[in-house]
């Protein structure tokens, strides 16, 4: 049985990713760092017949990502798909001042994906076909940069560290108010999903040239706007339409140069950057 980590997996999208994989088959164990709505969230999906346990994770929290990641390697071994859902963003009606929501936005949406990423990479390598699934958003796409250099740096990105850097540059200049002037545009959350993008194009390759005949493929997706708490449910898509994308792209079963990796999805179809 292939085993599956959904953060954020609680509600909304997440939840209903952790449906579908169960549906297929799948153990899941669902992750998040609120233990009641975890809780609660597994035992509903234990009645449906679905083979799920609830951890503990706060993707913002170092220690927490370092016991999450130890206590899986030391009861599994290894990880065959993870479903990167978790993230925050701010309402439109929240008060706090802009640069104070950088930090709080850029931190678990992609320095947090990140983190959690690397410390399971060791356990997703020991699978036979690992996916990882990171759940982006079209607010990411590269048409939020007013900048052509901005563009171009985020395109050939070359390394983590190299894109870690370039996100603290946006972080720099939202606290010193010259943001918008350098190209950058007036969202942390189209900043975090945009450098969610970069990521899964930098792992994609380093893993596939690592190790090329592994059959790892990583890619990102849009899950649409979705009716969930995130968009104070807003939205006029189904929780369950937004999870299809994320399902599909975790249980993919092609093989080979046809196979996608580090590649952007929408609507089970991949789509430009």
């Amino acid at each position: 049985m292939k085993l599956a980590i959904v953060t954020g997996g609680n509600k909304g999208i997440g939840y209903e990713i952790c449906k579908k994989l169960g549906a297929a088959g799948v153990k899941i164990i669902l992750a998040c760092r609120n233990e009641v709505l975890g809780q609660e969230a597994a035992a509903n999906l234990k009645e449906l017949g679905y083979d799920v346990e609830y951890r503990n994770l706060d993707i913002s929290d170092d220690w927490s990502i370092a016991r999450f990641s130890r206590d899986i390697s030391d009861e599994y071994g290894h990880v065959d798909i993870l479903v990167n859902n978790a993230a925050i963003a701010f309402k439109e009606s929240d008060p706090t001042p802009f640069k104070e929501q950088t930090l709080p936005t850029i931190e678990p949406n992609f320095f947090g994906t990140m983190r959690i990423t690397e410390s399971l990479m060791p356990l997703l390598q020991k699978a036979e076909s690992p996916r990882i699934v990171n759940v982006a958003s079209q607010s990411g796409h590269l048409r939020i940069l007013k900048s052509e250099e901005l563009k171009e740096r985020f395109v050939n990105c070359p390394s983590i560290d190299a894109l870690e850097n370039l996100v603290n540059e946006y972080v720099s200049s939202v606290q010193d108010g010259t943001h918008t002037e350098k190209g950058w545009p007036n969202s942390n959350y189209g900043i975090s999903k945009l450098a969610v993008i970069a990521l899964t194009r930098i792992l994609a390759k380093r893993e596939a040239e690592a190790n090329p005949g592994k059959n790892f493929l990583i890619n990102a997706c849009c899950p649409g706007y979705c009716d969930t708490d995130m968009t104070s449910h807003k939205g006029p898509r189904p929780a369950e339409h937004g999870a299809r994308t994320p399902a599909m792209l975790a249980l993919l079963s092609e093989v080979g140069p046809v196979a996608p990796t580090g590649k952007f999805f929408f609507d089970e179809a991949e789509v430009e950057w």
